[in-house]
């Protein structure tokens, strides 16, 4: 059975991707077949979410696995273990893709069409390309206004030099020998 894919961004208007993969590969061939055709670094953090009714973010499919054995209830998942039939249906069509974790950006995927390959293609594979990605990570000055940065300290705390290490301990220990080399150390013992 084959699945393809439409990914749209609310960001750039005419870009679009359309994805036919097998149901039985997986989320990770999903991704790295999307960062491929975008053009984007897929070592960065990212992660479909099943898109419930009410717009909701349900299950998490994760590039890494980071769930603990005390955190088996999480609704995580990750991408190389999670198969593309076991989370999108015609009863939960839509996903969405975040790529930009600093930001909270991410695509659009809808479920086009489900079917049988009609073809000898090799899948994953992209189908349709329509114009430029938005940038992967937004990570400017301009993304920064608003904030309030007044509380930070950003001064840099001089550097200590070397008298002042002594006093971060008490008197009694400036009260003992005092060596300026070996030699002196072994003229006590």
């Amino acid at each position: 059975m084959i699945y393809r894919f439409k990914i749209t961004s609310s960001e750039v208007e005419d870009f679009e991707r359309e994805i036919e993969i097998g149901d039985e590969q997986t989320y990770l061939e999903f991704h790295n077949t999307l960062q491929k055709s975008i053009g984007y670094d897929s070592s960065q953090m990212a992660s479909f979410y099943q898109i419930g009714a009410e717009g909701e973010r349900g299950l998490e499919i994760a590039l890494f696995e980071m769930n603990t054995e005390e955190d088996d209830d999480m609704n995580v998942v990750a991408m190389d273990v999670a198969m593309i039939r076991e989370f999108v249906s015609k009863d939960h069509p839509n996903l969405i893709y975040v790529f930009d974790f600093f930001s909270d950006r991410f695509f659009n995927i809808s479920l086009v069409e489900k079917g049988i390959s009609k073809s000898n293609a090799k899948y994953p594979l992209c189908i349709v390309s329509k114009g430029d990605a938005p940038a992967q990570i937004i990570m400017d000055a301009e993304n920064f206004e608003g904030l309030d940065f007044s509380q930070l300290d950003i001064s840099p705390e001089p550097p200590k030099t070397n008298d002042d290490y002594l006093t971060d301990f008490d008197d009694e220990f400036k009260d003992g020998p005092e060596f300026e080399n070996l030699d002196d150390y072994e003229d006590i013992l």
